[in-house]
């Protein structure tokens, strides 16, 4: 994998840049259709979002749904939601799906360790 290494690009916008990739294609399941261009109009890096997806992917599900709602669904399915109550219904929504219950705690470690990871494999 190519290094892309500046201090403009953060894990944030490598997980934006994800989510936009994400909304990019055709829509899965039952998935609503959702515009992500609406809130960020940068072009797609198809090789960071990749990336990310490939490191997505390895996750349990139940951790890689906390990265979920909080990039790709994070304003499809809690936009009208401040950061808490979003956090909150999303480990209602993990806990439905897959029996497995978070704490505020294991969400947002889940979270900052799949940011710091992608954050070093992409960034180097």
């Amino acid at each position: 994998m190519t290094q892309t290494t500046s201090s403009a690009i953060s894990a944030d916008d490598l997980l934006w840049n994800w989510a936009r990739w994400c909304w990019s294609g055709e829509t899965p399941g039952n998935l609503p259709r959702y515009v992500s261009w609406e809130d960020d109009y940068r072009p797609i890096n198809h090789e960071q979002a990749r990336a990310v997806e490939a490191m997505h992917r390895r996750l349990p599900h139940h951790e890689s749904m906390v990265i979920t709602a909080e990039y790709p669904q994070k304003n499809a399915m809690f936009g009208d939601l401040h950061a808490r109550a979003r956090q909150e219904s999303a480990r209602r929504w993990i806990g439905q799906v897959t029996g497995v219950w978070l704490t505020e705690h294991d969400y947002l470690l889940y979270l900052g360790l799949f940011k710091n990871a992608v954050e070093r494999r992409i960034l180097g």
